[in-house]
């Protein structure tokens, strides 16, 4: 039993569809909706077992003295004010239910390294930050709260800073350690792996599958960029 959202249907809804689940609008970065996500699902299916935060965007770019204060503002409220709303509201329904659930989180290897523009590396080590003092937190309760940290992974937010699928595949793959490029449904995966039985102690971890690029640090002109924003695909 699948609950799916995005703030608009013409993605979401259909795989939705084609998976035999829910579809709900909603916008991550307000509690309301957020609340109303939970619900949703609680009163469509019985019970909420797992919740994934995946929303992104990469969000303010640029130098940090060029860096507008709205537009930094506007980056953490999808990447982590959406995580902490989420998390408030998927902990209440599984301590309610007392029998445990996941709560599981996209952060990054910019959450681990400075691997990413100044206001999407601040957000992603906040999550981490975040899954590892909620999960102390709920562990009593049985609610495992971890993190999966992708690499270059191509999808249409990184594809959209390349400008094409093929050229984010042969810089992830000249980047990487390993020399090959880290593929959505590996991170799926991941947390599947998380959020399934094998997974049922591990709790206030990061599982990073990035072929190694968190080990490499960015090129020295990666900052010098032109100020600007650059918001999500759809």
């Amino acid at each position: 039993h699948v609950v799916l959202s995005d703030i608009d249907d013409s993605r979401a809804g259909p795989i939705a569809d084609e998976l035999g689940g829910l579809f709900v609008a909603a916008d991550v970065t307000s509690e309301t909706d957020i609340a109303r996500l939970v619900d949703a699902a609680v009163s469509h299916h019985g019970r909420l077992d797992v919740m994934i935060n995946n929303a992104g965007q990469v969000g303010a770019v640029g130098p940090i003295a060029q860096v507008e204060a709205a537009l930094w503002s506007r980056t953490l409220a999808v990447l982590l004010d959406s995580v902490f709303y989420s998390m408030k509201h998927a902990a209440r329904v599984m301590i309610d239910r007392g029998d445990g659930g996941a709560i599981l989180s996209t952060t990054s290897v910019a959450g681990i390294a400075p691997l990413g523009p100044h206001a999407y590396t601040a957000a992603k080590h906040a999550v981490v930050g975040l899954t590892r003092s909620v999960a102390a937190e709920l562990a009593p309760h049985g609610v495992r709260v971890n993190a999966v940290a992708p690499g270059n992974v191509p999808t249409p937010m990184t594809v959209a800073v390349y400008g094409s699928d093929a050229a984010m595949r042969e810089s992830a793959a000249a980047r990487n350690p390993m020399r090959t490029v880290v593929e959505a449904d590996e991170i799926a995966a991941a947390f599947a792996y998380l959020a399934g039985d094998m997974g049922r102690n591990i709790t206030g971890q990061v599982l990073t599958v990035d072929a190694g690029l968190s080990a490499c640090p960015l090129p020295a002109d990666y900052y010098a960029r032109e100020p600007g924003f650059i918001g999500s695909a759809g």
